[in-house]
């Protein structure tokens, strides 16, 4: 219990300095980087959600700040936790942003997974899209 207190702490103070840093792009990469650490080293997914979905967007500098954050998130997680990263791609808000993540994990899993690569194709709001990545997954070319 005291080991996990401590990691706790740890990931705290890291997403405090992460939040001091003045630049808002700088900032919302540093804390883009800790949410892919804190799930993939230190095996927490939810504590890792909370800072991906704690980013804020700022101004214009930062277009999209928290659906990027959790674009970068699901895409790092993917080939570890395949059901964990749909379903943090799913919240993501822009269509946009929602359907690169699910393309580009989709690309990932072509290989290893056919059946979950189907499943998160067949999330893509494009229908075109949709349908071209189907062919290229059957085909073996994806």
């Amino acid at each position: 219990m005291a080991g996990r207190r401590q990691q706790r702490a740890e990931i705290r103070q890291a997403e405090r300095m992460a939040r001091a840093i003045p630049d808002s792009l700088q900032r919302a990469a540093a804390l883009s980087d800790l949410a892919v650490q804190v799930a993939l080293v230190g095996n927490d997914i939810p504590e890792a959600e909370r800072i991906a979905n704690s980013i804020t967007h700022e101004d214009h500098i930062v277009r999209h700040g928290r659906d990027f954050a959790v674009r970068v998130l699901a895409e790092q997680l993917v080939a570890v936790h395949p059901r964990q990263a749909e379903r943090i791609a799913l919240t993501i808000r822009d269509d946009a942003e929602r359907n690169i993540a699910l393309g580009n994990m989709a690309r990932t899993l072509a290989t290893t997974e056919k059946r979950t690569a189907k499943r998160l194709i067949e999330h893509i709001s494009l229908t075109a899209e949709k349908e071209a990545m189907l062919i290229l997954l059957a085909n073996g070319r994806l």
